[in-house]
């Protein structure tokens, strides 16, 4: 209720009065209503003490409530009550909601975005009254609030920042999960690959590769004998068709005249058969530049023969 100007001093009084109730229902009053604390995250039932938040409205801001000095009162009986409304700005009696600051660009290193505290009703009713406690009495000002209300009874104080951080913890750990899960294979795969590198590459093996592959060309010509000592026995030309390093080692893709296959060799097996084909030449006596292919057993009987 609020008076006019003309009213008389019982009425002036019994308006200071119902503002003077009107305030402590917000330090602490049981709730009306079902609904969420936006703090704490627990829903406020019927009956459960609650408390208004300190902050900047989101409906209504309704007119002044009380009496002032015009009807008569004193200073210490003059009592004014601004009400509002809005959402969040209820909550459990001991939270202690929390705001985003996000400060300007302006901002320096010393007033950086944070949580900072929404000021409670009752934490100004409780803090206020541990001041008083203290007094001037060091020892007990070391206690602190929380002592304070568990020796008066009062809830524990529940931080809307602590539920936060918790919250954004948990992300992060599944967070790290998750990044974990999709990067976990490609590491094994890196893995593998280092150990084939450092498997491949020994003292004098990477030199001996390098040299290989600088001393073969993509079209150059080669020979190859298969069927060794079989009645099949055949020297084969062939022709390289490309050249490839990668963590595994060097490979050589030859395509053969004959019937144009193309077989891939590891640089090793292909240096091998291009010095067995070689000996196995000059062991016949075969001097010539094979193109295509040449059965060699026929040559091997002849040989025996003469």
């Amino acid at each position: 209720m609020y008076t006019t100007k003309t009213s008389t001093r019982e009425k002036a009084l019994l308006a200071a009065a119902a503002s003077e109730r009107a305030m402590e229902r917000n330090a602490c009053c049981k709730s009306q209503f079902k609904f969420k604390c936006f703090s704490c995250g627990e829903f406020i039932n019927r009956g459960d003490k609650i408390t208004r938040c300190n902050r900047a409205p989101t409906g209504m801001t309704l007119r002044y409530r009380g009496a002032g000095g015009e009807c008569g009162l004193t200073m210490k009986e003059i009592t004014f009550y601004q009400a509002t409304t809005g959402e969040n700005m209820w909550v459990h009696v001991g939270c202690i909601p929390c705001y985003w600051d996000s400060l300007p660009p302006t901002s320096n290193e010393y007033s950086r975005p944070k949580l900072r505290p929404i000021c409670t009703d009752w934490g100004v009713k409780v803090y206020g009254e541990w001041e008083e406690w203290v007094g001037d009495d060091e020892n007990w000002e070391l206690m602190g609030v929380p002592y304070f209300c568990m020796v008066k009874g009062y809830p524990k104080e529940k931080f809307m920042r602590d539920r936060i951080v918790r919250a954004v913890t948990r992300f992060q750990a599944l967070w790290r999960g998750y990044i974990y899960k999709k990067a976990y294979p490609i590491a094994l795969q890196q893995k593998k690959a280092t150990e084939a590198i450092n498997d491949t590459f020994v003292p004098g093996i990477a030199e001996q590769m390098l040299h290989c592959f600088q001393q073969h060309t993509v079209g150059e010509h080669c020979e190859i004998l298969f069927d060794k000592k079989n009645i099949h026995e055949a020297v084969y030309s062939a022709e390289i068709i490309k050249m490839q390093g990668s963590s595994r080692g060097l490979f050589f893709w030859v395509k053969f005249h004959a019937d144009e296959e193309v077989r891939k060799y590891d640089w090793r097996k292909f240096l091998s058969l291009k010095k067995e084909c070689r000996n196995f030449k000059r062991k016949m006596g075969i001097e010539a530049k094979i193109i295509g292919k040449i059965m060699t057993r026929r040559l091997y009987y002849l040989t025996i023969e003469n």
